[in-house]
């Protein structure tokens, strides 16, 4: 006898999590299954959301919409959970010229940046080594990633919705009315696989990705950042008790290498030159983001049948994944339209 589920999710990383947060917040049941040792993009993910390009100040993709969820989303599943992992954090953004700071002042009476720039400019930290002031960002913040996938994984675990075993796709069968998998009878399956799908890995092929490669520092320093995020080029975020997490980098190979020196020391020369003080270096991490060829998620029904995609949504899962997750949940339950950018089948 099997047991009748609405849906299986394939992945517990930050996609995977918040879809099974939002999929049961509609009605619907789940079962995750999921190794987490091999979650190598969320477990390394600094977890800042921020709905502004920093580099170019130009807006994020939809980015109004993300930012109403997302507000609401990741302190309900805090609740849900009994577990606390949402940080609103103000990022500062350091100047380099005298016209970046005449840009931040003009877009602060744009009404579509104004919701997320202070609308004065702030002198610089005496910690903080820089020619220019620095302007605030505002509804900015971090998720605690690894808390909040390992409070999903124990709540879905005291459910009895958690499989901690790897996916077997070729075990998979389908018919006119759904999908069935060992025990379980779901209407469709769900690929969050992140990483895994975007390297290959997966069996449910998905085209269309275009990984990139990131690693980070932690790092202790000789005077705290005051609950801030520092962006120069690089962001510094303070992670309490004079520590920080320092990112990130960019590679679109060597994804089998791990950590390098070559980066570490592109952070570390990136410290020397923007933090007035000492530091040392505690740990170095890497990990790869499941981006896409065109910088959109992948939300939407795959080529096989009664599967659906969840990911692509590169750097920005945070930010993304609430409001996509809600797309796609609508969809299921109630036939509401998927965005036609993010529809899996475009590559």
């Amino acid at each position: 006898m099997k047991t009748h589920i609405d849906y299986i999710i394939v992945g517990g990383g930050i996609s995977g999590s918040v879809l099974s947060y939002t999929l049961m917040k509609y009605g619907a049941s789940v079962v995750m299954f999921d190794l987490p040792h091999e979650n190598k993009s969320s477990v390394v993910a600094s977890g800042l959301w921020n709905p502004v390009v920093l580099k170019r100040m130009k807006k994020v993709w939809m980015a109004d919409n993300f930012m109403e969820e997302l507000e609401t989303v990741y302190p309900d599943m805090e609740a849900w959970t009994g577990s606390r992992f949402f940080e609103p954090t103000p990022i500062r953004r350091v100047f380099h010229n005298p016209g970046e700071e005449n840009n931040w002042m003009a877009l602060t009476d744009n009404p579509a940046f104004s919701p997320y720039l202070k609308d004065k400019t702030e002198p610089l930290p005496s910690s903080i080594v820089g020619n220019y002031g620095s302007g605030m960002m505002k509804r900015t913040g971090r998720v605690r990633v690894t808390t909040m996938i390992s409070s999903v994984q124990n709540k879905l675990s005291s459910l009895g919705q958690l499989q901690l075993e790897r996916f077997d796709w070729s075990q998979v069968q389908r018919d006119e009315e759904g999908v069935s998998y060992n025990d379980f009878r779901a209407h469709a399956i769900i690929s969050c696989e992140g990483v895994q799908a975007s390297l290959g890995f997966s069996k449910a092929i998905q085209h269309g990705f275009a990984p990139v490669k990131g690693e980070v520092l932690q790092v202790e320093l000789d005077q705290s950042l005051n609950d801030e995020c520092i962006h120069q080029g690089h962001f510094m975020l303070d992670d309490g008790h004079r520590k920080a997490t320092v990112g990130a980098t960019y590679a679109w190979d060597g994804f089998d290498q791990g950590p390098t020196p070559e980066k570490r020391a592109e952070l570390e020369q990136h410290i020397q030159k923007v933090w007035n003080g000492d530091f040392s270096v505690l740990d170095h991490r890497s990990g790869i983001r499941p981006a896409t060829k065109d910088r959109r998620p992948l939300v939407g029904p795959s080529a096989l049948q009664h599967t659906y995609v969840f990911n692509g949504m590169g750097s920005r899962a945070v930010l993304m994944a609430p409001f996509l997750a809600k797309t796609l949940a609508e969809h299921f339950l109630y036939d509401a339209p998927l965005l036609d950018e993010t529809l899996p089948l475009r590559f």
